[in-house]
């Protein structure tokens, strides 16, 4: 049986992206990642035992919380120093919360190649919309997403990608036997653009810097995190 890592935030999309997986004859294993900023984290968990509950441990593991916010610094720490006429000259328009949640997700596609390459596990499941109206779930960071993780000889999908229906995702986790409610965490620094602001400036800033000032630190942050077992509680 093949096996997926599971992106789970404990909302209906990453519920839904989960069992969908389970329908496709995946082995899941649920990770929730925690930047540092997140309220009620812990809850997730909850959530994912429902689902383990269901189909037993044998087809759903649930990896539990790590806490990607090592990464997440190594990713921001120099952009955070840039003068605001320097990011403009060099990458163009992008907004801060943007930066945030591109520096963010990075982070956790960085652990999850990580744990992916720990653990053999081939394919990495997340559950993002483009209708959420976050810049990093548009057309081309997705395709830069694949590159990244083609990279490693890894594989992302999203299989909720181009779903506006959030009805449809409420039916869908019902027809599954779940009641459609579920308990997410709630990031702090996360914030999707305004409809009337999105444009093409932006989301070619968000491009921008993602290549000429993030990707080009991925291969050593893994390296140098490869082997460490990350932990959601400090000691």
């Amino acid at each position: 049986m093949s096996r997926a890592l599971i992106l789970f935030s404990g909302g209906k999309d990453s519920f839904l992206s989960t069992l969908k997986a389970i329908d496709q004859g995946y082995e899941v294993n649920i990770v929730t990642f925690d930047n540092g900023q997140e309220l009620k984290s812990k809850n997730v968990i909850k959530e994912a035992k429902r689902i383990q509950k269901k189909y037993g441990s044998d087809k759903v593991e649930i990896i539990g919380i790590k806490k990607t916010d090592s990464i997440f610094r190594e990713l921001i720490c120099s952009f955070y120093n840039y003068d605001i006429q320097f990011i403009k000259e060099k990458y163009g328009n992008i907004t801060i919360s943007q930066f945030n949640c591109l520096s963010c997700r990075l982070s956790m596609y960085i652990l999850a190649i990580i744990i992916c390459l720990q653990k053999n596990i081939d394919i990495v499941i997340d559950g993002a919309r483009k209708s959420q109206l976050f810049a990093i779930e548009q057309d081309k960071m997705i395709q830069e997403f694949h590159k990244l993780f083609q990279k490693f000889n890894l594989e992302i999908t999203y299989p909720l990608l181009n779903e506006k229906d959030d009805f449809s995702i409420k039916n869908q986790i019902l027809a599954h036997g779940f009641v459609p409610k579920t308990n997410e965490s709630q990031c702090l620094l996360g914030m999707p653009i305004l409809k009337d602001a999105i444009n093409d400036d932006i989301l070619e800033g968000c491009l921008n810097v993602y290549i000429k000032e993030l990707y080009p630190k991925i291969e050593k942050i893994i390296e140098t995190y490869q082997n460490i077992d990350f932990q959601e509680n400090y000691i």
